[in-house]
């Protein structure tokens, strides 16, 4: 399987079997090739703060990050804390946000961008689309 799921956080409960559930449709809509790996590793806030400090020079929690080990190996780190304030927030499934954390991840280690506002739209635009093949069953 092209993307594996780790849970390194004790604060969220998460349903892994819910959420691998999703990945087969994720790498056959985004095409991933089983040569690459993408560790998807579930974290909280406190671990994600440190990790977007040290290689971010931010200073605090964020949703999603994403570092291209090599050209067939990303570790994409999601705060399940951040997770299910952000869905709180927005009034969406917590899985519909996690799914979203992940497809988004997974776009940015396969140099997918949105520090422009063009960029983003193209990244926004691919990520929430494949999001809506979840919602209504287009796999």
């Amino acid at each position: 399987m092209a993307i594996q799921i780790f849970n390194d956080q004790n604060v969220i409960k998460l349903n892994l079997f819910k959420i691998r559930s999703y990945l087969p449709g994720i790498e056959n809509k985004l095409r991933l090739s089983r040569a690459n790996t993408y560790s998807v590793i579930f974290t909280d806030d406190k671990k994600i703060k440190k990790l977007n400090k040290n290689f971010r020079k931010t200073d605090r929690p964020t949703d999603v990050l994403s570092f291209k080990n090599s050209p067939k190996s990303a570790d994409i780190f999601i705060s399940a804390e951040t997770a299910k304030g952000n869905a709180k927030f927005y009034k969406q499934d917590f899985y519909r946000e996690i799914l979203r954390l992940v497809i988004h991840g997974i776009l940015h280690a396969n140099d997918y961008t949105d520090y422009t506002e063009k960029a983003k739209k193209i990244m926004w635009e691919k990520q929430e689309s494949i999001l809506k093949c979840f919602i209504s069953s287009c796999i």
